[in-house]
């Protein structure tokens, strides 16, 4: 009765202009949250994070209205769910969650690559002052990519952390597959020594594991990092036999990861010419034509 008696008031007809009201609410978020969050050191994912809550939120209070306004003795006209119109505005705070994500995301690897260009492509990793400077490009990293997941751990949800993480590392690993691979020539000390910091890149997988309710520990780190088995795959070919690349290539994952072109240019790189090199790229490029 209260409800049948305020439809009929004379002031009714301006109480439409109140379902404005969350409209412009979110387009005041989206010209004043960037400059809110100017100063803090992860304030992209700081927006990311509330425009996920509110397209949440938003979406589960119009079901909910919905559901009130199917009870209610309100004239259609005049019912919420009839009223708010906020498709278009729940798009548009998702589209700038994402942009801010993707810009955040986007800065991160710029760095993780501009921190491995430290090392020059990994040439003459071996001899002073060069080495140094591969050693500081990849601790650097390492550390660049464990300081990310202290600043984003308590901001985004599980699952959107080790998937931003895991593009970052797969950013990491992918600079320095390249960068081995276009080495012609690796001498055993630099064999070592690149698998020593392929070795150092790998503890970044201690971020990708989870514990399981059973107790036992879950290592995702293939799920989130693509390349992970490549670089896994790369890091064990620097200080293998002839024979046992031939067994990863033959028996193993080898040739779900590399092509046997990439395989021959590392044998080239790794080993000198001789007979059993020349057999070993015959097998590998033989069995490559028949996959």
């Amino acid at each position: 009765m209260h409800s049948s008696r305020l439809a009929k008031s004379a002031i009714t007809p301006a109480s439409v202009g109140l379902y404005s009201i969350p409209s412009l609410v979110l387009a005041m978020y989206r010209a004043t949250a960037a400059t809110h969050y100017s100063k803090g050191i992860a304030g992209n994912m700081l927006i990311y994070n509330d425009c996920t809550r509110l397209s949440d939120r938003i979406r589960s209070f119009l079901i909910g209205q919905a559901h009130k306004d199917q009870i209610s003795s309100t004239p259609p006209p005049l019912k919420a769910s009839t009223r708010l119109k906020l498709d278009g505005d729940i798009k548009a705070i998702e589209g700038f969650g994402k942009r801010a994500y993707g810009k955040e995301m986007e800065s991160q690897r710029t760095i993780v690559r501009d921190l491995l260009d430290g090392a020059q492509g990994f040439a003459n990793c071996t001899v002073p002052p060069f080495a140094a400077e591969c050693d500081n490009a990849i601790s650097m990293t390492v550390d660049r990519i464990k300081e990310v997941q202290r600043q984003w751990k308590g901001i985004l949800s599980h699952s959107a952390l080790l998937q931003s993480l895991g593009s970052l590392l797969s950013t990491a690993l992918n600079k320095v597959i390249v960068d081995v691979e276009d080495m012609s020539d690796i001498a055993e000390e630099e064999s070592k020594r690149l698998r020593h910091f392929c070795d150092e890149l790998a503890k970044l997988s201690g971020l990708f594991v989870a514990d399981e309710q059973a107790g036992e520990a879950k290592d995702m780190t293939s799920i989130y990092t693509p390349n992970w088995f490549k670089f896994q795959y790369l890091s064990e070919i620097l200080e293998s036999s002839l024979a046992d690349i031939k067994y990863f290539w033959t028996e193993g994952g080898l040739k779900l990861e590399m092509e046997a072109e990439e395989v021959v240019d590392l044998i080239k790189a790794l080993f000198a010419e001789s007979e059993h090199r020349r057999k070993a790229i015959n097998e590998i490029r033989r069995t490559s034509i028949s996959r």
